[in-house]
């Protein structure tokens, strides 16, 4: 062939590339010749070179080889070697497809000489950075509805009329001994939870315990956990397989509207009926890369607590009317726990070259990426209530109260190809969810007519936690290998330029290649603490005397009603962790995982016995209190001091 042959196709080569991309981007100078494109033409018109008028780069028989070239041509500007790219840090082109694309561009390693030898090296920038994520959230509801409210048939409210004190220590008994109870049922929650996972509520108590926790598991060697479960959809403790659909791909229930109570003659009450929620979403993106390389251990764990206390024991009396069926009981608790594991965000893209230039941010010491949620809900409404009418349509509403918390993070982007640790990786995911409700209601009709109908409903209530941790990337484990090392010391060594091959040893995508090194440790901690407390004590009395000439003259149908909810209260925990993790993980310590359920519904019948019998002596005393023949003033009870101790519901999670 004659010398020249080849540099003459790649010139034609090149020229075509230039022809065939209009994209409008810095261009490299590849022909140095008079007539060349100006680089800031994006126009390209198509030049015409008169010599090789057929060349067809389109040719299915492939590349043809051009005729031998004059001997003057091969002294031309035009078919000198390809001019080296410039100084400045190189730009992805994008022409380049990975190392194939690049590997047309590059010569051999070691070749030089020979008028033009080229040598291409992949630049990096340190810089300090890392955005790191140390954050506290708490949120807090404190709600105090103590109603009573004693009315007599006149519509009198006898409460603010004259002396109080009976009424007083009546409403303080029941306040000292529910909040007993309620001391006794966060205890019973509490025995639920493993020692070893009481966990201080705040960020730094959380990283100490998975410091403390991790060690742990070097010193058992790996071990599954007493509570350790596979990854599922947990139902009050079975695992359901196959799992129901998502709350999100399934239509909302419509709300059970408000029930009509009309205009006739009769007395409502109703003392329950609270709602109490609190809700979390967390996204953490910190770590949402291609690759990430471990040189110490690997560590990640998910874990859920989840449990329901309710006490709902109940007295009823009905006298003197056509009782309908009573509702008690027939409460809903549920406790569902949702781990789901999918792949990397990059699974199914396409891994290219690494990129001609690195920018890598460097952490001194240990990096944190800790998010800690704390929502507490506590409602007190215990109501005493009495009710006496004949002649009017009464409603009364001593409950209905409803709080609620609610807190959504988004931590981090999709910012690093790359995250290289040094030391250890610590991740950890843990929900923990109480309810505890008090619904214990003391309730009598008395009536004295024409049979009027009376219904109570003193149950249905509904106690759920719902938790989803849901996991991208993290589960593909590689080794390390001779040439990651070699990566991860040069960048740990500060390395400014690196051979190309280093672009082939990690997945890229072909742009600026972005990495975070961390010397130390590395934190990445979600935690969420949920608790409802509702204490739902009442007491509720109806007199219904028999309407009047005038009355049933307004009202042709006559039929007098007696009604009471005193249950129905909701209690509502739900958190969805959504932790996307790097696609591909490499290793050059141990790894150790876990996932770690438990799951507990409570109901503590037998602690109710205490506060039914002193609610039941107290009805003869409230029933001569609104007696209209009642001349002399009732003797006031003392006065019980509420004893001092601690939040029932503080040492839950503790």
């Amino acid at each position: 062939m004659v010398p020249g042959g080849i540099t003459e196709v790649v010139w034609h080569f090149a020229g075509y590339l230039q022809i065939i991309n209009d994209i409008a981007r810095d261009r490299i100078d590849y022909d140095p010749s008079a007539f060349r494109n100006l680089q800031d033409d994006y126009v390209t018109p198509r030049p015409n070179y008169e010599r090789s008028r057929d060349f067809d780069p389109l040719d299915s028989q492939g590349l043809k080889t051009p005729g031998p070239a004059l001997f003057d041509e091969l002294h031309t500007p035009r078919i000198l070697p390809i001019k080296s790219l410039s100084p400045r840090p190189p730009q992805p082109d994008l022409d380049f497809d990975g190392p194939a694309g690049l590997s047309g561009f590059l010569p051999p390693r070691g070749a030089g000489g020979g008028g033009g030898g080229i040598e291409h090296k992949i630049t990096v920038q340190y810089q300090e950075g890392g955005q790191q994520t140390q954050l506290e959230i708490k949120q807090y509801n404190f709600m105090l509805d103590n109603d009573n409210l004693l009315v007599t048939a006149h519509g009198e409210d006898l409460t603010w009329a004259g002396d109080t004190a009976l009424i007083t220590a009546q409403s303080e008994l029941i306040a000292q001994h529910s909040e007993t109870i309620l001391e006794r049922m966060a205890d019973e929650a509490n025995d639920q939870i493993p020692k070893e996972w009481w966990i201080p509520q705040n960020g730094t108590g959380v990283t100490e315990f998975v410091t403390a926790y991790n060690e742990d598991q070097v010193s058992q060697e790996g071990a599954p956990g007493a509570h350790s479960v596979q990854p599922g959809y947990y139902l009050n403790g079975v695992l359901q397989d196959p799992a129901p659909l998502r709350p999100d791909q399934t239509p909302a229930p419509q709300p059970e509207p408000a029930p009509d109570l009309g205009n006739g003659l009769g007395q409502w009450a109703e003392t329950g009926a609270n709602n109490s929620w609190n809700a979390s979403l967390i996204v953490d993106l910190s770590e949402s890369g291609r690759s990430m390389i471990v040189m110490g251990d690997y560590f990640h764990t998910n874990a859920i607590f989840q449990t329901n206390s309710i006490m709902d024991r109940d007295h009823v009396e009905m006298a003197g009317g056509d009782a309908l069926p009573v509702v008690q009981g027939d409460n809903k608790i549920d406790n569902i726990a949702d781990f789901i594991q999918r792949p990397g965000i990059y699974a199914e893209l396409k891994a290219t070259f690494a990129g001609p230039q690195w920018n890598v941010d460097v952490v001194e010491g240990n990096y944190y990426s800790v998010n800690a949620i704390v929502q507490m809900n506590y409602l007190l409404d215990n109501d005493i209530v009495v009710q006496k009418s004949a002649d009017s349509h009464y409603e009364l509403y001593s409950g209905g109260n409803e709080q609620g918390n609610l807190a959504q993070v988004f931590d981090g982007s999709i910012q690093y190809d790359l995250i290289i640790v040094a030391g250890a990786y610590h991740g950890m995911n843990v929900i923990f969810q109480n309810n505890i409700l008090l619904n214990n209601d003391y309730i009598k009709m008395l009536a004295d007519g024409a049979d009027p109908s009376q219904s109570v409903v003193s149950g249905q209530n509904e106690l759920n936690n719902t938790a989803t941790i849901e996991n991208y990337g993290d589960d593909n484990f590689k080794s390390m290998n001779d040439n990651l090392e070699s990566l991860v010391s040069a960048v740990g060594g500060g390395a400014t330029t690196l051979d190309p091959s280093y672009g082939k040893f990690i997945d890229g995508s072909g742009g600026v290649f972005n990495v975070l090194y961390v010397k130390g440790d590395y934190y990445d901690v979600n935690a969420v603490w949920q608790t409802n407390v509702v204490s739902d004590v009442n007491m509720v009395m109806q007199f219904l005397d028999p309407p009047s000439a005038a009355a049933l003259a307004r009202d042709a149908d006559g039929t007098e009603s007696q009604s009471v909810t005193s249950g129905k209260n909701l209690l509502t925990n739900d958190v969805a962790i959504i932790d996307v993790g790097a696609t591909n993980t490499f290793v050059n310590g141990e790894v150790y995982g876990d996932t770690i359920l438990v799951q507990a519904n409570l109901l503590p019948d037998d602690k109710g016995n205490v506060l039914a019998q002193d609610a039941q002596a107290l009805v003869p005393e409230l029933i001569a209190f609104v007696n209209d023949s009642q001349d002399e003033t009732p003797v006031a009870q003392p006065i019980l001091s509420t004893p001092v101790h601690e939040d029932p519901i503080g040492s839950v999670t503790q």
